[in-house]
């Protein structure tokens, strides 16, 4: 009787043994490897995700552009005189149903002729989300010609 008795203490022992390797948890070195895992991926998406969010907003800015071109076109047809203003973002007169992007201040000059007769201009706020973009200006006139400049006079064909 003492023997089967032995036998039931050694088959709980080894069931309890058996146990607790499978909900033993993760270890410290299994840990500091999903850290670094998460790191490196986090390494490598998170600029390109942010390249696609200034591309996206310079799209808004080059939207409201052009919705500023038809504006302008639309403001010469009623009153025979395109609209001046130095920031068309906040200044009167405004374009209520264009959709402008707030990391851009937009302006717009008239004091030329022939196809610069008027060219609209966003710029990117010096301290805004879109700061870091390589276009800090974008420009269209009045026969829809857009040029994208970085910081010098020179236009970058990348921007449009």
């Amino acid at each position: 009787m003492s023997h089967n008795f032995f036998i039931y203490v050694s088959a709980r022992r080894i069931n309890v043994m058996v146990r607790y390797n499978f909900h033993r948890g993760m270890t410290l070195i299994e840990m500091l490897i999903t850290v670094v895992i998460i790191g490196i991926l986090t390494a490598i998406a998170l600029p390109s995700y942010s390249k696609h969010v200034e591309s996206a907003r310079r799209s808004e800015a080059q939207t409201g552009l052009i919705q500023l071109q038809l504006w302008a076109e639309q403001q010469y047809t009623i009153s025979n005189n395109y609209p001046s203003s130095t920031d068309l973002s906040t200044g009167s007169p405004s374009c209520a149903s264009c959709s402008l992007s707030s990391e851009y201040t937009f302006s717009i000059s008239n004091t030329g002729t022939g196809v610069d007769r008027f060219i609209l201009t966003a710029k990117v706020k010096p301290n805004g989300l879109q700061k870091n973009d390589k276009c800090k200006k974008l420009t269209i006139n009045a026969a829809g010609e857009k040029k994208g400049y970085t910081t010098g006079i020179d236009a970058y064909v990348g921007c449009w």
